[in-house]
């Protein structure tokens, strides 16, 4: 009873530090960053690859995180992080130039790069049967600070300048850094089941680059790397193209906003639901329905232009993209060999960021040689294929089955 109880708490304690920490990730950059860079004469492309380098981090050293939290322990690492999540944003308060900016925003990726894989490799490690339940609600949490920070900050700014925005997002990191200290601090029981980790890891004598082999060669998370690559590439490219497709169908700024939020909405409220759901019924039909969830919305999107089609197609994306979510995780820890549980979701989150780098430049590229509805198509498209690829491994899965 103790020890469910130890996981419960690490578990409660991992989504406030999340929820903290990337409310203080998003406020930096949501919706100061483009304003604030253009403020320190940046031009629109210095403005794109200055709001990129953020995501560059997470392309590199997202495994390296996960596989030196398999060595040494979840502790070190997302303390580490933290420490990041806590100083970075009083670095923006000495910035003149574009290019500090750029490297300010570089250093602040690695927090997210790392606490990201990290804290889910502990969540799964501290789930029983509901990892796909607890993985879902940490995400809802992680969701409410990104959801908040936009509307937090547009207010900061306004009434205090630059300066009381990242003073916001400060004490927000400095927050979720003391949480995660006095948690480790009192809890014995957690620092015993992580010595433990470190004692079977070792045992293995695997090394870095002969594990990652092994990890890149392993189908069964390289499938679940590749959905997460296709639906965080799709995410990433609309979250860019859609408020210039709506603003052609003359929608004011605030109610695309609001269309957002009801994105939002659905996967903060629904994907909890959903991850109990795969725990119970399996991942991949889970991930079936909401790929071609998303390809029907996106379909229709690029179709209609109605105001009043766009609302409920918003809403019903929003449900597709947390039925994905909500297991993609969940079964990349399902699949992980024993003592690689850090190191399978550092490169499940490698192969995400991988597509929501290149998400925005591809589709933004294709948007602007024929139209905005083309390029909803063309991530319609890539959602069908993918719904056609999982259904090819549910299939195989069924056939191994009947054969065993």
């Amino acid at each position: 009873m103790k020890n469910i109880s130890n996981g419960l708490r690490m578990i409660l304690m991992i989504g406030c530090c999340g929820a903290l920490a990337i409310f203080s990730s998003t406020i930096s950059k949501s919706p100061i960053l483009p304003i604030f860079a253009k403020s320190l004469g940046a031009t629109g492309i210095q403005i794109g690859w200055i709001a990129s380098a953020s995501t560059i981090p997470g392309i590199l050293i997202s495994y390296l995180a996960g596989d030196l939290a398999d060595r040494f322990g979840y502790k070190k690492i997302l303390i580490g992080s933290l420490l990041i999540f806590a100083s970075a944003p009083f670095l923006y308060l000495l910035v003149n130039d574009p290019l500090q900016l750029g490297v300010v925003r570089f250093y602040h990726g690695f927090a997210t790069a790392a606490f990201g894989p990290v804290a889910m490799a502990t969540i799964a490690a501290f789930s029983s049967k509901n990892t796909g339940e607890n993985l879902s609600l940490y995400s809802s949490a992680t969701i409410i600070g990104r959801a908040l920070a936009p509307t937090v900050g547009g207010t900061a700014y306004q009434n205090g300048g630059y300066v009381s925005v990242y003073l916001i997002a400060g004490i927000a990191g400095i927050l979720a850094l003391t949480f995660a200290i006095r948690f480790f601090h009192k809890s014995k029981d957690t620092e015993n089941k992580e010595t433990a980790k470190v004692k079977k890891y070792k045992s293995e004598n695997i090394s870095f680059f002969k594990k990652l082999w092994r990890l890149l060669n392993y189908r069964p998370l390289l499938l679940v790397g590749i959905l997460e690559a296709c639906t965080y590439f799709a995410y990433g490219a609309f979250e860019m193209i859609f408020p210039l497709y709506a603003k052609q169908l003359y929608m004011s700024t605030g109610e695309i906003g609001i269309l957002l939020g009801i994105q939002l909405v659905g996967i903060i409220l629904f994907k909890p639901l959903f991850g109990r759901a795969s725990d119970q019924l399996g991942r991949l039909p889970m991930m079936v329905t909401g790929l071609l969830t998303c390809s029907i919305s996106f379909f229709l999107l690029a179709i209609l232009k109605s105001t009043f089609a766009i609302i409920p197609l918003i809403f019903i994306y929003g449900l597709g993209f947390a039925l994905i979510t909500a297991s993609t995780s969940a079964l990349a820890a399902d699949v992980a060999h024993k003592g690689q549980l850090g190191a399978s979701l550092g490169i499940m989150s490698t192969l995400m960021d991988v597509g929501q780098t290149f998400g925005p430049p591809v589709i933004g590229g294709i948007s602007d040689i024929y139209s905005y509805s083309v390029g909803i198509g063309v991530l319609a498209i890539i959602f069908l294929i993918a719904a056609i690829g999982c259904i090819i491994a549910l299939i195989n899965q069924h056939r191994t089955k009947q054969m065993a």
